[in-house]
């Protein structure tokens, strides 16, 4: 038994073994820390444009919904569950339509260029219009 117990925590019984031999520490390459840096950052300029369409589908979304509370207001039930049950599942995925095509384009786009991801961006701006609030005011 060893006198000093701190020495006997840190020791194994087999380290005094003659036959023992410690295999030599493996090298890391060069090129996996230069990987580790190696994605491309995003410029801030395309930052700004992320948020600003990010903020876009939002309101395309606020739209959607008060479109949908609009119609519900004036529309007549026609009495048939399969019907109601479609209208309402159109009626919520207008409303989660831009959010999904936002999440869509960011999962489609991957490892694309960045001018393809907001070309789509940009498209689904033009494409999912809330034409119904949009006309709403004129109406």
């Amino acid at each position: 038994m060893t006198a000093d117990p701190d020495e006997e925590a840190t020791s194994w019984a087999g380290d005094t073994d003659p036959s023992h031999v410690a295999a030599p520490e493996p090298k890391a390459p060069a090129q996996a820390v230069v990987a580790h840096d190696a994605r491309p950052a995003v410029p801030a300029a395309l930052l700004i444009a992320y948020g600003v369409l990010g903020g876009a589908y939002l309101l395309y979304t606020a739209g959607w919904f008060a479109s949908v509370v609009r119609l519900n207001t004036v529309r007549v039930s026609s009495g048939e569950a399969l019907s109601e049950i479609m209208f309402q599942l159109g009626e919520f995925l207008a409303i989660a339509s831009p959010v999904f095509w936002f999440g869509a384009v960011f999962l489609l786009t991957r490892g694309r260029k960045l001018i393809v991801r907001l070309l789509w961006l940009l498209a689904g701006i033009l494409v999912l219009l809330p034409w119904p609030f949009v006309l709403g005011a004129w109406l």
